[in-house]
C-alpha cells in the first residue's frame, strides 16, 4: 500500500502566495534600485535614508519569506509517497531531508500530534499522526509525518487513515479491506498530477462540503493555480529498484488497485472543480476591474 506524504493535500497554496509577492516585490525593488542610480543627486537626503531602510528591510524580510514559500514546492518532488508492505512488514518513505527511508513496522511509535490553544488561534493548527523509531540506546534514527487530513474531519480523518494501514499491516484480511475501501485513489502512480485531478484536490483543500466550495470559489482558485504550477516544476518520485523488487506484485493477485484499474472520472467529478476554479478566476477578475476600472 502507498500513501502519499501529509503535506500532499495543501502543495500549491505557499507557492500561490509565494508568486503573488514575487511580481510586486521584484517590480518596486527595480524600481527603487532605478530611481537610487539615476536620480539620486535629485532626491533629498531623508528620501534617500528612507529608500535604502526600504531596501534593506526588504532584502533581509520580505525577500526570505517569499524566498520560503516557493522554494517550499517549486523543483522538488511532486509528492513524497511512503509504501507499506505487510509481506516483510517494512515501511519506506520518501523524506524530504534523508532521500528513501526504511523501518520496520514493529518499531515505529505512532502519536496524535494537535496544535495548543494558542498555536491554534494564530492559525497554527496542527492535526496529525506522527512516528518515529529509536536505536537501541534510545537515540532518535527517524521522526515522520505519517498521516494528515486537511479538511472538516480533521484528526478523524487522520485516524481513518491510520486505521486503514493498521488493518492493512495487521490484520489477516488486512488486503482485502484495503482493496474494498469505497474512495478513489490519487492519480500519481508513476506520472505527475493531472490538470483536472489537481482541481479536484484543491476543491477538497477548503472543505468537502460543495457549499463552501462554491462560497469560497477564489480560495480554490487561489489553491488550483498553486498546485498546477508547483506539481509541473517538480519531478515524479522514482522509487529505487531495490524497493521495487521487495515490493514486487505477482501478476496474479485479484486485489490489485491503481491507476490503471480505476474506474475513470465521471462528468459530474470533472465539471464540478473545472466550474469552481472557472467561478474563482472570474470572481476575483471581477473584483480587480471594479477596484481599478477608474485607472483602465
Amino acid at each position: 500500500m502507498e500513501v502519499v506524504d501529509a503535506g500532499n493535500r495543501l502543495r500549491g497554496v505557499p507557492s500561490f502566495f509565494g508568486l503573488i509577492g514575487v511580481g510586486p516585490f521584484l517590480i518596486g525593488l527595480v524600481a527603487l534600485l532605478y530611481i537610487l542610480s539615476g536620480h539620486g543627486d535629485k532626491l533629498p537626503a531623508f528620501v534617500i535614508v528612507l529608500a535604502l531602510m526600504t531596501l534593506a528591510i526588504s532584502l533581509l524580510f520580505i525577500l526570505p519569506i517569499v524566498f520560503s514559500l516557493l522554494s517550499r514546492e517549486l523543483f522538488r518532488k511532486s509528492f513524497y509517497p511512503i509504501r507499506f508492505n505487510r509481506r516483510d512488514r517494512k515501511v519506506y518513505a520518501w523524506s524530504q531531508d534523508m532521500g528513501v527511508v526504511t523501518m520496520d513496522w514493529d518499531d515505529i511509535q505512532f502519536y496524535t500530534s494537535e496544535a495548543t490553544k494558542s498555536q491554534d488561534r494564530r492559525g497554527m493548527s496542527r492535526e496529525e499522526i506522527r512516528g518515529f523509531v529509536q536505536d537501541s540506546n534510545g537515540n532518535m534514527l527517524y521522526h515522520l509525518v505519517f498521516f494528515k487530513y486537511e479538511g472538516l474531519k480533521g484528526m478523524k480523518g487522520a485516524l481513518e487513515i491510520w486505521e486503514l494501514v493498521r488493518r492493512y499491516m495487521e490484520e489477516p484480511d488486512g488486503h482485502i479491506q484495503a482493496y474494498q475501501v469505497d474512495q478513489r485513489l490519487l492519480d500519481l502512480d508513476g506520472k505527475r498530477e493531472s490538470f483536472i485531478h489537481s482541481l479536484i484536490q484543491a476543491n477538497q483543500v477548503l472543505a468537502d462540503s460543495r457549499a463552501f466550495q462554491l462560497i469560497f470559489a477564489p480560495m480554490v482558485m487561489w489553491a488550483g493555480t498553486g498546485r498546477i504550477i508547483a506539481k509541473w516544476t517538480c519531478r515524479v518520485p522514482r522509487w529505487p529498484e531495490w524497493v521495487e523488487e521487495k515490493c514486487r506484485v505477482t501478476p496474479d493477485d485479484p486485489y490489485v488497485r491503481d491507476r490503471h484499474t480505476e474506474v475513470p472520472l465521471t462528468v459530474n467529478e470533472i465539471l464540478w472543480p473545472l466550474f469552481c476554479y472557472l467561478l474563482g478566476w472570474a470572481e476575483v477578475v471581477f473584483l480587480l476591474y471594479f477596484c481599478f476600472r477608474r485607472y483602465l
